[in-house]
C-alpha cells in the first residue's frame, strides 16, 4: 500500500511540473498599428525550424471581452497559434481566459486530439492587422538585422 502511495505521489509531483514548465512564457511585446497591447513568447524562437511553428500570444482587452458561457469579464486572453507558412494559415489550439484579477476563468484545447488534417489545423488565413501577422513581419525583421 505504502509504495502504491509514493508512486501516486511521485506520478502527481511530474505531471506538475511539467504542466508548469510547459506555461512559463518570456513575453515581447507586440507593436500593432492600432494600439493594441499584445505580446508574444520569444521563449521558443530558436526552436522554430522550417514553415510551420507554435507561439503564444498574450493579450490585453480594454474595455473587457463578455461572452456567452463565460462567467466574468475578461481582461487578458492567451492563445496558442499554430501557423503554416507555406499556406499562410493559422490555427488557433489552445485558449485561455483571465479576469480583472489575473485569475483564468476559462480555457479551451483545440488540439486534444490533435487535428486530423492541415485543412483543419490552419483554418484561417493570416490577414494583415492580425496578431500573426505582426508576429510573422516582427520574426522576419529580426532574422534580417541578424542577417540571415
Amino acid at each position: 500500500m505504502k509504495v502504491y502511495i509514493i508512486i501516486t505521489l511521485s506520478l502527481v509531483i511530474v505531471y506538475n511540473a511539467t504542466a508548469q514548465t510547459d506555461e512559463t512564457h518570456n513575453w515581447k511585446k507586440l507593436e500593432t498599428i492600432n494600439g493594441e497591447k499584445m505580446w508574444y513568447d520569444i521563449s521558443s524562437i530558436d526552436t522554430i525550424k522550417g514553415d510551420r511553428f507554435d507561439i503564444w500570444v498574450l493579450q490585453v482587452h480594454t474595455p473587457p471581452l463578455k461572452s456567452e458561457g463565460i462567467n466574468g469579464e475578461v481582461y487578458r486572453s492567451k492563445l496558442l497559434y499554430s501557423v503554416n507558412l507555406t499556406t499562410v494559415r493559422y490555427g488557433i489550439m489552445k485558449l485561455r481566459y483571465y479576469d480583472v484579477k489575473n485569475t483564468e476563468i476559462y480555457k479551451f484545447d483545440y488540439d486534444t486530439p490533435p487535428p486530423p488534417t492541415d485543412a483543419l489545423r490552419y483554418p484561417y488565413p493570416i490577414l494583415e492587422e492580425s496578431p500573426v501577422y505582426f508576429i510573422i513581419g516582427d520574426l522576419f525583421g529580426k532574422k534580417k538585422k541578424m542577417g540571415k
